[in-house]
């Protein structure tokens, strides 16, 4: 019986052991990216829990002292051991001893607290005399979706060469209830003012100038944005905060000598780099805190096209041509005017209005606008579908006025037009004008003429000397750079500037797609031929020009190539190509391989004029 005892007492023992084996309790310690800590400079909290495969964890809200913000949760394996890792960027707000708030976290049924008497001590950097970072808002209250522009100011006595690092916090700009746009031409990147700093989640570029207030002088890096609330209600602003690392310059020349900006970025922001003999400060400075309030848009009177246009303008519109066969073209020519923020205009969509869908049909993408100076211009391209289509509608832009605090609508005058029935298509129209019938080309061979072997002597391979070898081993890895580099220029193009790549493929991808269409055309009918080299000669001008390419017309088309070349012998092939789709009476389908050979030509001629 005893013997029993002991076995049953041993299996007891034996399951909790692995129980307990299967189950290990969690354990976590915490981490900072820093141990010196001063206002506004961000440091990196980490909590790191093991064994874990996946935690629940609250979350944290800062306060008056303390900003904090949840970056990510990731799991590492090491040794077979499984350890979360949570991540959080926190920035004090105020000197003194700041407590970093206790944080609970659920590991399966664990549920682990991090110690709630953890403060670090942060320190105030000096505020040198003279230097102020200026936040500018218009004081008033604002409607959801009225642009309003921030003007920002930083202002130094010290010259900016004597700056290592600078870290600004713009909390209106990570604010979620805003939207942050750029504005238009604010300045470009190879300005001589222009000077970047290093923000993060938005792009940034200032411009550089020097302040003479009294016998006093400044530099001054001013920066603005446009500001777009997307919530109503009240919110308060923290101030906008500065903190640098300075050593003063060589020479004590205070004024900066023959100092230069530069963009993407002047500093080097890496704010503990210690150089010996040079004597680093921390400089902070803040704006003024403040508080916006934004107001719903108001129901009473508000009409019912209305698409969140927030600020008055005016808008006029032109077409051409006005005298026009069913299904052919007509450009309108959308011009909106005192618009103050053109930046963020959206014209309402004409496709999505009646008095246009009933007699125009209209391509489902549109071309966006340009912008000069407070006018927007948007080209679009409508097509009556019938002869009963007597005038172009009004263009209607429904606004709320802030300043008078009532909507209003900018309307255009109703443009009349004349539409002829559609005239036939026949195989004399798309007739090419050329010089004659088409000749057998002869084709270079790029590899030259190969020469005999008279002997097996001279194609027997010969050993590499010991010189050849090392001349080899010299030479290969610098040519093998080369090649690679040389290779991925396309990629590195692409990845840094799309729109001047897919401009300088254009012709070779353009050539490629004609001789596919010329192998396919025995075997495909004529309208999905017209209709591929309607879609092949678009593509090319879209990537050339970077045009939208079911959108621009033939009249945009010579906007846009100007004086450059002379295109009019692509007006056949535009309209053509798009009867087809357009006019469904529009009789016997054309021969489409002069329309291809005319096509190619002209854009061989036309190419190098607008590269």
């Amino acid at each position: 019986m005893n013997i029993y005892k002991l076995l049953a007492a041993s299996a007891v023992l034996w399951l909790s052991a692995v129980m307990a084996t299967a189950a290990p309790e969690a354990n976590f310690h915490t981490t900072m990216s820093a141990q010196s800590f001063f206002v506004g400079e961000e440091f990196l909290y980490e909590i790191l829990i093991s064994p874990a495969e996946k935690v629940d964890v609250e979350e944290v809200e800062g306060d008056d002292d303390l900003a904090i913000k949840f970056v990510k949760q990731e799991t590492v394996k090491r040794d077979d051991i499984s350890t979360v890792v949570l991540r959080y960027r926190m920035m004090p707000l105020s000197a003194g001893a700041v407590m970093i708030p206790p944080i609970s976290i659920e590991v399966g049924d664990q549920i682990l607290t991090t110690d709630d008497e953890v403060f670090i001590d942060v320190k105030q950097a000096e505020r040198y005399p003279g230097m102020e970072v200026k936040r500018t808002i218009p004081e008033r209250d604002f409607y959801l979706g009225e642009p309003f522009m921030a003007d920002y100011m930083w202002k130094s006595p010290l010259p900016l060469n004597g700056f290592r690092a600078v870290k600004f916090n713009l909390p209106l700009f990570y604010d979620p209830s805003f939207k942050i746009r750029s504005p238009y031409n604010w300045i470009a990147g190879d300005d001589p003012a222009a000077i970047g700093f290093p923000v993060a989640n938005t792009r940034l570029i200032g411009r550089y100038d020097l302040l003479t207030e009294g016998e006093n002088k400044f530099h001054t890096v001013s920066f603005s944005k446009i500001i777009i609330p997307v919530k109503t209600g009240e919110f308060a602003i923290r101030p906008s905060t500065l903190l640098t690392s300075y050593v003063a310059p060589a020479g004590g020349r205070n004024q900066g000598g023959r100092w230069k900006t530069n963009y993407p970025s002047y500093f080097n922001n890496n704010f503990f780099a210690e150089t010996d003999g040079e004597e680093y400060k921390k400089y902070y400075t803040a704006s003024k805190s403040r508080t916006i309030r934004v107001l719903p848009l108001p129901d009473a009177g508000k009409p019912l096209d209305f698409a969140g246009v927030v600020g008055a303008c005016k808008v006029k519109v032109t077409a051409t041509p006005t005298v026009l066969s069913a299904g052919d073209p007509i450009t309108l020519t959308i011009v909106v005017e005192d618009y103050e923020f053109p930046e963020v205009f959206e014209l309402p969509d004409l496709s999505a209005q009646p008095a246009f869908t009933r007699q125009f049909a209209l391509p489902p993408r549109q071309s966006s606008g340009r912008i000069s100076g407070r006018t927007k211009t948007y080209i679009r391209t409508l097509r009556p579908l019938a002869q009963d289509a007597t005038a172009i509608p009004a263009v209607r832009i429904p606004y709320f006025d802030p300043k008078t605090k009532s909507y209003a609508v900018a309307e255009s005058e109703p443009i009349p037009i004349t539409v002829k029935a559609a005239e036939m298509v026949t195989a004399f129209d798309a007739d090419m004008s050329g010089t004659g019938p088409l000749k057998n080309q002869v084709a270079k061979n790029p590899e030259g003429i190969r020469a005999n072997v008279t002997s097996l002597a001279a194609v027997r391979p010969r050993g590499l000397s010991g010189f050849q070898w090392l001349l080899l081993l010299l030479i290969l890895p610098p040519v093998g750079f080369l090649i690679f580099y040389a290779a991925s220029a396309k990629q590195r193009l692409m990845r840094n500037d799309p729109v001047k790549a897919r401009a300088m493929g254009a012709m070779k991808r353009f050539s490629h797609q004609v001789r596919q269409l010329k192998q396919s055309k025995p075997n495909t009918k004529p309208e999905q031929s017209l209709g591929r080299l309607d879609d092949i000669v678009r593509s090319y001008f879209a990537d050339k020009l970077n045009l939208v390419r079911y959108a621009h017309t033939f009249a945009e088309l010579q906007s846009e190539v100007g004086e450059r070349a002379d295109i009019e012998q692509l007006r056949e092939i535009y309209n053509c190509c798009e009867a087809q789709t357009y006019r469904p009476d529009s009789g016997p389908d054309p021969d489409v391989m002069p329309l291809i050979v005319k096509a190619q030509q002209a854009i061989k001629t036309i190419n190098p004029a607008i590269s």
